[in-house]
């Protein structure tokens, strides 16, 4: 039972006691009064009186003592509880961590715990007694400050307080006034870490929102559990051309950025992300202008407790200048590529067509490189026979096997098709990009299956011998340069199907011999005519390398010597022509590591080519730089060559390029 309990049962024993002891007062007086009126009673009356008289007296006497000591007992009890009271009341007063001040209605300090002392940074002696506004950075931030303002307050609020050392802390109060009439009470609480963890963290998320306002990245972060954006910078807006508030309105709009064809791939690499924690895409967005860009996505894991992924954040970095820059690599390789192939084609399409007078031969050789040079499903010679007869001398079928197609007729008049006529008659090439436009060619005996068709002729001493025939059943299949590549391989062809024909009837015509010898003169003038074009070809080639604003170099595959360099190669990396030529790659160095260029050269023997390989390379001065190598095999004068480009680069882009082999680039 606790102290109150005790003390209320006491005080009602009490109340009880003191109430019958003074009836039983009450009732001994009258009994006395009584006794002593003899006068009225009899002697035996008395007697009987007096000792009931007697004995309540001694009742009443006993109740009066036993109430004395049962409230000498209460006030024990009571006087222990207040010291109890008094002792719980000191001890929470001194050990609470919040500042307690006791002040009058003038602001004076009556009483303050050890908490407040140490907020101020002063003795219990130096606070009690002293105004407690000079405690305050500021005079209007005082509890107390207007006559009689703390008599009606109860507020909370923060302040700045001047510690004794001079360094201001902040701290949050809360007044409480008269809880005692002239007595107010005072609750701080230190909050200057909190203050300063709150302008840490504001200069943190300032800081942040300044790297994200200007870094040329998106910055994006991801809810885990709804995909929604919780947070993207400003260079959204500049990459995508949408709006930061869109991804406000509609949390997942993002999506509709994505280029439709890349769109089901990019999203389920998102959702496997989620699971994996990495996100490694390069696909296309389309603005709302309709251009589209290349971009580069990256994501990492934000994991709670359990190990699961809660957020997703990464970058997106605009990728389209390099995605552009590796196109123009890749289409000036292919220059480089045709340009050789066709010098090659030249030169052995020339040597083969002088050196066989085979008829048979110079057909196959002809066709042959015609279809390696320009793709095709059909090619053909037509030879003129007299006037405007032609015949079927040889033809190559490239179409799939099995597939139908209608058989060119061994002979036929040009004057069948307004098509062969109008080019035996101006001795002009035809190129027809699409024959559904060409009124009068599904009459074309054997060619009307076609949807763009090509026709040159072979010309020998201003003579037409017959046409070059090439044709497709794709319509525009067919481009310009492929007919001048046609024109070009018609002249030596002309001339070698003229010496075959003229070999062949040698037996037959040798009474023509001074015919012969005149032809032969021609013939001779078409070879120049011929080797005149392999120079021109083998010009395009060295213009283009020469001129090329990135560095190009030709080295023989196994030992690595350098054949040729271009004048880029020689800026770039500071060494001269004359430096290069007849020395060995691992002589001078350039590779900083050698064994990127066997792999290298591992790659070219298996796949015939290699496109962007990163790699370190050095130049004359030692300094090292990044870049990515594209290189080729090619055949020059019966030696295995290696025809590399080299473009540097940026640092700060740090592309993660594999090298890749021709059927993988593909």
């Amino acid at each position: 039972m606790g102290v109150r309990e005790r003390s209320l049962l006491g005080r009602r024993s009490m109340s009880w006691q003191s109430g019958a002891s003074v009836l039983i007062l009450i009732v001994s007086a009258a009994l006395l009064g009584t006794a002593l009126a003899g006068r009225t009673y009899s002697t035996a009356l008395l007697q009987i009186l007096l000792p009931v008289i007697f004995v309540a007296l001694g009742i009443a006497i006993a109740l009066i003592a036993r109430f004395l000591l049962l409230a000498r007992r209460q006030q024990r009890e009571t006087a222990s509880a207040l010291d109890d009271s008094e002792h719980k009341y000191k001890s929470v007063f001194d050990h609470t961590l919040d500042g307690i001040f006791i002040i009058d209605d003038r602001g004076i300090c009556l009483e303050a715990n050890g908490a407040a002392c140490r907020m101020l940074g002063v003795s219990p002696g130096t606070l009690v007694g002293a105004p407690i506004a000079a405690f305050f950075a500021a005079e209007a931030d005082f509890p107390t400050a207007g006559a009689g303002s703390l008599a009606r307050s109860c507020e909370h609020r923060e302040t700045s307080v001047v510690r004794t050392d001079g360094r201001a802390a902040c701290a949050e109060y809360t007044t409480r006034a008269n809880f005692l009439p002239g007595r107010h009470v005072i609750v701080a609480r230190d909050i200057t870490r909190r203050k300063e963890a709150e302008m840490a963290l504001r200069d943190s998320e300032d800081r942040f929102q300044q790297m994200a306002s200007n870094i040329q990245e998106i910055f994006w972060m991801l809810d885990a559990r709804d995909r929604k954006v919780l947070y993207v910078n400003t260079a959204y807006e500049t990459i995508t051309g949408r709006s930061c508030q869109s991804l406000t309105d509609k949390p997942r709009s993002y999506e509709d950025a994505i280029h439709p064809e890349d769109r089901i791939r990019v999203i389920a690499r998102l959702e496997e992300s989620f699971q994996t924690g990495h996100l490694d895409e390069e696909f296309r967005i389309v603005r709302p202008d309709a251009t589209t860009r290349w971009v580069w996505v990256r994501g990492f894991p934000v994991r709670d407790g359990e190990g699961a992924v809660q957020r997703l954040v990464g970058t997106v970095q605009d990728v389209t200048a390099r995605k552009l820059s590796e196109r123009q690599i890749a289409h000036n390789l292919d220059l480089a590529e045709a340009a050789r192939a066709e010098a090659e084609a030249f030169r052995r399409i020339s040597l083969a067509l002088t050196q066989n007078l085979s008829l048979d031969y110079v057909l196959d050789t002809l066709l042959q490189t015609l279809l390696k040079l320009i793709p095709c499903e059909s090619a053909s010679v037509l030879l003129v026979e007299s006037d405007t007869h032609l015949f079927l001398a040889r033809e190559v079928q490239n179409c799939e096997p099995g597939r139908g197609v209608p058989p060119i007729p061994e002979t036929f008049d040009a004057r069948d098709s307004r098509f062969l006529m109008n080019a035996l008659s101006t001795q002009k090439s035809l190129l027809i990009s699409d024959t559904v436009q060409q009124a009068e060619w599904g009459h074309f005996r054997g060619f009307g299956h076609l949807a763009s068709w090509m026709c040159v002729p072979l010309i020998a001493s201003e003579e037409v011998l017959g046409f070059l025939s090439l044709g497709d059943t794709r319509a525009r299949t067919f481009t310009r340069e492929h007919l001048r590549i046609a024109e070009s391989l018609a002249i030596p062809a002309a001339v070698a199907i003229q010496n075959a024909r003229l070999y062949e009837r040698a037996a037959i015509y040798g009474t023509e011999l001074e015919r012969q010898l005149a032809d032969l003169e021609m013939t001779q003038q078409a070879l120049r005519l011929s080797e005149e074009g392999r120079t021109l070809s083998e010009e395009r080639f060295t213009k283009v390398f020469r001129s090329s604003p990135l560095p190009f170099s030709i080295t023989t595959l196994d030992e690595g010597l350098f054949l040729e360099v271009n004048d880029a190669f020689e800026r770039r990396y500071g060494y001269s022509r004359d430096q290069l030529i007849g020395r060995t790659v691992p002589e001078l160095g350039l590779w900083d590591a050698p064994n990127e260029r066997l792999r290298l050269v591992e790659e070219v023997r298996t796949h015939g080519r290699v496109q962007n390989m990163a790699a370190c390379l050095r130049s004359i001065s030692g300094e090292v730089s990044d870049a990515v190598v594209s290189a080729q095999a090619v055949d020059l004068d019966g030696r295995s060559c290696l025809l590399e480009v080299f473009e540097d680069l940026p640092s700060a882009a740090k592309l993660n390029l594999l090298p890749r082999s021709k059927s993988a680039a593909h």
